[in-house]
Parts: structure tokens; sequence; C-alpha cells
């Protein structure tokens, strides 16, 4: 200002009461359109020339991601910023204190949203380029980052409005408290549960998730601070609060994916009525099945051993024999191994046929195995191949599967106590 000052002296027909005023003006004029070039000059330098030094170390997705959310533009304001922080005391003098702490108050607000500006684009450039990576989910994170940046610049500019220290506004502030977080609740607890789920890589876009407490059962296509959208396969879409992600029981099937394996896990019932011993005529049958002719000859030939050893003809019931029940779960899981598509060379995937507790419908047989596949529609069909072959094949081994009387059976019942002749034949 005080280069100025000499000049205003010089002019005619002003009191000289006003000289300081009219050359602080001038000074102050000046001041904004030093920086509004420099602001010009710097975008325009930053989006030529940084530009292209970005476009060149790292990507072309980078430079096009920075250009569309105008970091380049926000850089050279930046620049502008830090020249008016520098350039201030030389334009700007005391000698006018309402216009000196105007201009203060207005060069310290151009300088705090200049730098939250650009601070700001990085985050939408990091959030557009990283926020729907599958192994790294930042969108939760970047989120509430852009939300601390939000209170620190309105904090800033609170303290410069009212021309009081941040900590000032902050313990004015500090009574509502309980206020803001009621009204920020789902932000907060978002927010530490986005850092849970990122850095402890609980789940990822396109990650097939199960939260039946949500009704959701699908892919992951976005997560966000506050929510993770989940379309179900029948193509409706579930938000769900991403603190019930760390809060409540989930299920993640990318283990499946990566293992590149399906588990089956399948029970027939089986008419207990129908489980016995094999007699000689069954077990002559059986044994041309190619799957079981050498492990019941094997078996044979050891409870033959067993029971002469001990001398076990007296009574049938001393002795061991083999049952069809037990024969046909030795053949499923023959029928399971043989087949190229059920992993049975892996120890770590099981494959076994087992018997569980007894139901009042009947016997269960579990079928425990894993198939080679994930492909949801592969699954399926070779699921329901081995079962109808082990729901076809029961009868060769004297088993039948429960199934609960319909009115089709209770009504050839009825129809044969009207015909007790029809019994007999």
């Amino acid at each position: 200002m005080n280069f100025i000052l000499p000049y205003v002296e010089k002019l005619p027909y002003i009191p000289d009461q006003y000289n300081v005023l009219i050359a602080q003006l001038v000074s102050a004029f000046l001041f904004v359109t030093i920086l509004y070039f420099v602001a010009r000059f710097s975008t325009w330098f930053c989006n030529r020339y940084l530009a292209r030094l970005v476009a060149r170390f790292h990507s072309e997705k980078w430079f096009k991601v920075m250009s569309e959310h105008r970091f380049f533009t926000a850089a050279g304001v930046v620049v502008a910023a830090m020249a008016a922080i520098n350039l201030h005391p030389v334009f700007i003098s005391k000698d006018v204190a309402w216009l000196t702490t105007l201009m203060g108050k207005l060069t310290g607000l151009f300088v705090v949203l200049s730098f939250s500006w650009l601070l700001n684009t990085l985050l939408d450039t990091l959030a557009h380029l990283y926020g729907r990576n599958p192994s790294l989910p930042i969108k939760g994170l970047v989120q509430a980052f852009k939300i601390v940046l939000f209170l620190a610049t309105s904090l800033l500019v609170l303290s410069l409005v009212l021309g009081r220290k941040p900590m000032y506004i902050i313990t004015g502030l500090s009574a509502l408290a309980a206020v803001f977080s009621l009204i920020f609740k789902d932000p907060i607890l978002g927010f530490a549960a986005s850092i849970q789920l990122t850095t402890n890589k609980l789940i990822k876009i396109g990650d097939w998730i199960t939260v039946d407490s949500a009704g959701a059962d699908g892919n992951i296509i976005d997560i966000s601070l506050t929510s993770v959208r989940v379309q179900n396969f029948d193509m409706t879409i579930v938000s769900v609060p991403t603190y019930d992600m760390i809060s409540k029981p989930f299920k993640n099937w990318s283990g499946m994916y990566d293992a590149k394996a399906r588990r089956i896990q399948r029970s027939i019932l089986i008419d207990v009525d129908t489980v016995k011993f094999l007699d000689r005529a069954m077990l002559d049958r059986l044994k041309k099945i190619h799957l079981l002719k050498d492990y019941l000859e094997k078996k044979e030939a050891e409870i033959r051993e067993f029971n002469a050893e001990r001398n076990l003809k007296e009574n049938f019931l001393n002795g061991r024999h083999l049952t069809n029940i037990g024969t046909f779960r030795h053949y499923a899981e023959l029928y399971l191994a043989s087949r190229p598509y059920v992993v049975s060379d892996n120890p770590g995937f099981t494959l076994m046929v087992r018997q569980l507790k007894q139901e009042a419908q009947g016997l269960p047989l579990e079928v425990y195995c894993f198939l080679n596949t994930t492909v949801w529609t592969d699954y399926e069909a070779l699921q329901s191949d081995i079962f109808d072959h082990l729901f076809s094949v029961l009868p060769e081994f004297g088993l039948y599967a429960y199934q609960q009387p319909s009115g089709r059976n209770i009504a050839q019942g009825v129809k044969l106590l009207a015909r007790p002749e029809e019994i007999k034949a």
C-alpha cells in the first residue's frame, strides 16, 4: 500500500484525510486482480504441464479421472492461495482497521477453501479409481474422510468469520455433542465398521454374501459409509447397514470361489422297516456291480474268517453279517469317488456318506462331498444327477426312501380295503 500512497497524495480534489483509505482500496483491488491472473495462469499451467507429467509417470487412467474431477484446476487455485499468503502483507496494511480485517478474513477463506477443494478432488479421484476395487473397497473410508474434511473446513471458516480461535469454537460446540452424536450416529458407526471391513478384508465388491437378518442373499454391488448394497439373485436390491456387517452374523461365500469347489450336504431319509441283513441271493446279485465286487468279496472273506475262528454257527445273531444299508452307504461313497466332477483326491475336501440321528420320518443318510465347480447351474445339475442315481438304485439294495402318504396312497388303501379279494390276488 505504501508504494501507492505517494501517487494518491498527488491527485487533486481529494482531501488529505482520505488519501490512506483510497490508497488502501486501490491496493486491495490490485491484490485481488493479481490473484485472479495468478489463478488463471497457474490453472492453465497445471492443466497443461502438470497433467502431462501425471499422464507420463502414472497412466492415462489417472490423468483422465483427475481431469474429470478438476484436480489440476484445484491445484492451480491452491498456487494462487499460496501467492495470496505471501502478497497479503505487501498490499494490505494495518492503517485502515476495518478493511484490513475484511481482507484478512477473505484471504483466509480463500486459502482454506482452496486447500479444501484440492483435498476433496483428490478424495473423489481415489473413490473413482478404487471405490469399487474388489480387493480393496475404500469408498466408505473416502466418505468418512470427506466428512472429516467438511467438519474441519467448517470449523476453520467459522473461526475466520467470527474471529475466534478454533478451540473456542470447539468448546462452544461441545454442548451440542449429544445432538451431533444422534444426527451422525449412522456415519460414525459406519466409519468404524468401514475401517474394520477394509483392514480385515471381510467383504469386497462382487462377493456373494448371505445376511439372514436383512433378507440379503446375493452379490455385493456397492460398499459405502452407511450401507452395503446387495443384489439378490431375484434381482432385488437390499441395503444392509455397514455396522450390521460387524455386529451381526453373515456368510461370505468367497472362500468357496477361492477353493473352486462347492459342498453338497443333503440327506436321503431311509425307511427303517427296509433295513436288513444281506441274504445270499442279494449278495450274489450285488457282486455283479463293478464298484462293489472287490469290496463285497473282501468283506465276505473277512466275515467268514471271523465267524469261523469263533465257531459262530449255532446262532445267526452271534456272528458278523453285511447289511443292505451299510453296503449301500459304501456303494454311494465309491460311486461319488468315481465321478470326475467330485473332488476325491484332496484330503482337504471331505468325501463321506454317513448316518445321522434317526428322525420320525426315517433314518437320514447324508451325502457330504465337494464338486469341482462353483457355477450355480452346473452345481445344481450335477447334484441332481447324483441324487437321481442314488434314489434309483435304492430298490436294488432292498431299501426305500421315506415318503409321507399322499392322497393317492390313501385312496388306494381304502380301495383295497373295500375289495379284499384284490389283496389276495
